[in-house]
């Protein structure tokens, strides 16, 4: 099965051309899959079960689903809850840029089987086409996401945050400004992109609203995604970045990054581990073969998970591979999809696309001998559990970071 190539990266290619080129205009998809809905979406809703019917109504109304299986798709893009009973410890977790509350079931059921309630959200713009990014703000993430940690707070004693890429910018902001999180768990935190001219991208979103238009094809994520989220990912960076500059978060933090992430400039986000986030309660899970200098300098806790794997076919980890584990029915080790178009040769991505036999890598990564897919599940993943369940409970607390 074929899936689009990182959408940061076609962004920026085409945001490059544009500027260089002096290019004016408006790549127009008339489609109904990409234009915005005319109904508005459901925010800020309370309590958290209205939120839900609210949310359900919404996709099972606005959603061009792409295949026969409508359930499936509806229960991929839902919000969810598990352990909703707890009451002692919560996570509000929050997804990224096109992803959806899918790219946290595998982490959630985890800490909900060990007691931990895990809570999560759909941001707006979300789960029904690519068209309804055309609306979409920074602001109205950053809102729903503090919105909802308003929420949770009222019904656990102890409050913590997670996000994954744009996700993890966004509960960082939102813990910077409260007094109330315990601790933040972040995976492929987009502090940084690795594209400078990513930055560009708030003054084009309305010269150049599709960076990249592709087929349809994941039920769990768009593979088209308007320039508007870009921007607004590129707010919130500029939002972190700010706060930076002049200030630090005394918050406990867990990290897991993947040091070849093709999208996030990994040593960036190093360096603010290492020197701005200032609990002596923090661990970076570091998914590569060498430790980041920042890191190792300031003597802050890593623990280094080599993703040199022969025997599994993996040579290094993937900007998304961090949250799913090998048994995933759609990333996992037995699944039959596969992201084929992965920066390699267009006869690569054939044999790819034909099932031939291919080695895992992230976007980008290629050489001359093997064949590449995206890399989507974490060879680690009870590992990283571990230590979530570690940085979690106090009484687990002398584990946090051990190396394997």
């Amino acid at each position: 099965m074929k899936n689009s190539k990182t959408p940061l990266a076609a962004a920026a290619l085409v945001v490059a051309a544009s500027t260089l080129l002096g290019v004016a205009g408006c790549h127009s998809q008339p489609s109904a899959r990409f234009t915005a809905s005319s109904a508005t979406f459901p925010s800020k809703v309370a309590p958290y079960s209205r939120y839900l019917g609210r949310i359900e109504a919404w996709l099972k109304s606005e959603r061009i689903f792409i295949s026969e299986n409508e359930a499936q798709e509806l229960a991929m893009n839902m919000p969810f809850e598990c352990a909703s009973n707890v009451t002692d410890r919560g996570v509000l977790f929050v997804h990224g840029l096109g992803d959806s509350p899918y790219f946290f079931r595998d982490v959630a059921q985890s800490l909900c089987n060990q007691g931990i309630r895990v809570r999560t959200l759909l941001l707006p713009g979300h789960g029904t086409k690519p068209g309804d990014m055309l609306k979409v703000s920074y602001d109205s993430w950053q809102q729903e996401t503090e919105f909802h940690l308003n929420l949770l707070a009222e019904e656990v004693d102890t409050l913590y945050a997670g996000g994954f890429s744009t996700g993890a910018n966004l509960v960082t902001l939102a813990a910077s400004g409260r007094d109330d999180v315990e601790g933040l768990l972040l995976f492929s935190p987009a502090f940084k992109s690795r594209f400078f001219v990513s930055k560009l991208a708030p003054y084009v979103d309305s010269l150049f609203p599709w960076p990249n238009v592709e087929k349809e094809d994941n039920p769990s994520r768009y593979n088209s995604t308007a320039m508007p989220g870009f921007a607004a990912y590129q707010e919130s960076v500029n939002a972190l970045q700010g706060y930076f500059e002049t200030k630090q978060i005394d918050v406990p933090v867990i990290i897991v990054v993947a040091e070849q992430d093709s999208v996030v400039d990994t040593q960036w986000v190093a360096q603010q581990y290492a020197n701005n986030f200032t609990s002596p309660i923090k661990c970076l899970l570091w998914q590569g073969e060498t430790a980041p200098r920042d890191v190792t300098e300031q003597g802050a806790t890593v623990a280094l998970q080599t993703m040199r794997l022969p025997e599994k076919r993996i040579a290094a980890a993937s900007h998304m591979s961090v949250l799913f584990s090998p048994e995933n029915p759609l990333y996992g080790v037995q699944s039959n999809f596969r992201i084929c178009d992965n920066g390699q040769s267009e006869g690569k991505q054939a044999q790819c696309e034909a099932g031939e036999e291919v080695w895992f890598g992230p976007w980008g990564y290629t050489d001359k001998q093997h064949v590449y897919s995206r890399l989507t599940y974490n060879p680690y993943f009870d590992a990283m559990i571990a230590q979530l369940l570690a940085f979690t409970d106090k009484e687990k607390a002398s584990t946090l970071c051990a190396r394997d």
